[in-house]
């Protein structure tokens, strides 16, 4: 294995130069939407194979007759995970009307009660953000959202001191058209939006660019899985956290991605069956 490190303004020419390269069958790659774009671009101009894993907005929704406690305290660990910069976190709250102000108290609850601090400190839930740009980003979604109508519950700016920290923040009554719903908010920011049945449940999950994990919190799993089935997304988990694991395929649709990694799926994606036909 060999590590390029090349300046940004580098990048474009040098991923065309390495898929161009006829040592290259395939490529694979798991970032942004911008650099998938590239990678992808790259790949089919050379006619070569190429899996995409890219960002995420994934869908935590609550219905009815769902524990919203229960659901709360899974709903803090799915999006705070690694401060929030992961591409399978939960990042869309949407939660059925009768049980959204339990669910919403709760939730804001333990989000003011995350330990915001040193990475390498074991008590700390959330750490700082990977980039300043990063930081800035989730405060451009959070201010341009609270303009558009959202609520600001908790949380919405950054903290001083060394490192690119951000306060766990929680935005209510977001909806498409703002861009803490819209976009892929890499960070501590969570949105919450209130569903009126499950039908409107199904459209609010599917008002996004991005597919890749979805998370539906029931207690009837088989009404949990009938509603994922009208849910475009890669993976979809019926009470539990959206995760990878290396038994299960892998990966996303629309701006998420195409393609799969991990188990067997994975392994097909890069082999080629080739057809022998011998006559005696």
């Amino acid at each position: 294995m060999t590590t390029l490190v090349i300046a940004d303004a580098e990048v474009p020419e040098a991923i065309a130069r390495l898929i161009e390269d006829d040592r290259v069958a395939a490529v694979t790659l798991t970032g942004s939407n911008r650099a998938g774009a590239a990678v992808g671009s790259a790949a089919g101009s050379a006619a070569k194979k190429s899996v995409l894993e890219l960002g995420g907005s994934d869908a935590f929704v609550v219905l009815d007759d769902a524990d919203s406690d229960g659901a709360a305290t899974a709903a803090v660990k799915a999006r705070f995970t690694n401060s929030g910069q992961s591409c399978v976190c939960a990042k869309r709250f949407i939660v059925a009307a009768p049980v959204a102000d339990a669910f919403t108290a709760a939730f804001v609850a333990a989000v003011e009660a995350l330990r915001v601090g040193d990475p390498r400190a074991r008590d700390t839930q959330v750490g700082p953000l990977a980039r300043d740009d990063l930081r800035a980003a989730i405060q451009r979604q959070v201010e341009e959202s609270v303009a558009a109508g959202a609520r600001l519950l908790t949380g919405g700016k950054p903290l001083p001191g060394d490192g690119y920290f951000y306060q766990p923040t929680v935005l209510a009554d977001t909806r498409p058209g703002m861009p803490a719903f819209d976009e892929e908010t890499f960070g501590p920011l969570a949105t919450i939006t209130v569903a009126q049945d499950d039908e409107d449940a199904v459209r609010l999950a599917n008002a996004t660019a991005y597919g890749l994990g979805l998370s539906i919190w029931t207690s009837d799993p088989g009404r949990g899985v009938a509603l994922a089935r009208r849910i475009t997304s890669g993976a979809a988990f019926v009470n539990a956290i959206v995760a990878s694991d290396p038994r299960l395929p892998f990966g996303g649709t629309k701006r998420s991605g195409y393609g799969r990694e991990l188990a067997a799926a994975g392994i097909r994606e890069f082999t080629n069956t080739r057809t022998y036909w011998v006559t005696a």
